[in-house]
């Protein structure tokens, strides 16, 4: 497994989802990018930054559950493999504050990921999860997803991403299996 040259963080577009748990993703590209001091310049389905390591991230610009329009035409653009990519996305099926980096796997119904994994045709890509915990018994999971993070948990998911952006970084520097070591454990009480 090599080191990715590719990271894809998740989420929707617009001002109006960027506080909710669908967008975990982005949240942790923002985090990557600030502290890299680089910047996202828009390139149509996707916004793209190059880290200083000369590694690419990407926010796609399209929707959820097109994901994999954006990715496959990054993928193409760059004569990227699938195992050079590392997706970022948000999981109802971990506890809120948990990761989960696999070098491969379904897409667990999240939409992002059967979208990616259907435009690229297969499921052997890295992917980090960051557990949102599921939702209350009151909400669907759409609406769920879609919430804004209630201001008690703010802190909880911040520190989530940082930990998802420091996860990226030693995945990077050190290959998988050290990332999965530190990062995939239940997270601390």
């Amino acid at each position: 497994m090599s080191i990715p040259r590719l990271v894809v963080c998740l989420g929707n577009p617009g001002d109006k989802y960027r506080m909710t748990w669908h967008n975990a993703g982005f949240w942790v590209a923002d985090i990557l990018a600030r502290e890299a001091g680089v910047h996202f310049i828009n390139a149509g389905l996707f916004n793209a930054a190059v880290m200083p390591d000369g590694m690419d991230l990407i926010k796609p610009t399209v929707y959820m559950n097109r994901s994999g329009r954006a990715v496959a035409a990054f993928l193409d653009s760059r004569g990227y493999n699938p195992d050079e990519l590392l997706v970022i996305c948000d999981d109802i099926n971990l506890e809120l504050g948990r990761l989960r980096l696999r070098d491969t796997g379904s897409h667990g119904g999240h939409n992002g990921l059967r979208s990616i994994i259907d435009s690229l045709g297969t499921e052997a890509f890295p992917r980090l999860r960051l557990g949102i915990g599921p939702p209350p018994d009151r909400d669907d999971l759409a609406d769920y997803v879609l919430d804004k993070v209630p201001e008690r948990l703010e802190e909880e998911a911040s520190v989530m991403a940082h930990n998802a952006a420091d996860c990226v970084l030693l995945y990077a520097n050190e290959g998988l299996s050290s990332a999965q070591e530190r990062y995939n454990k239940k997270k601390d009480v």
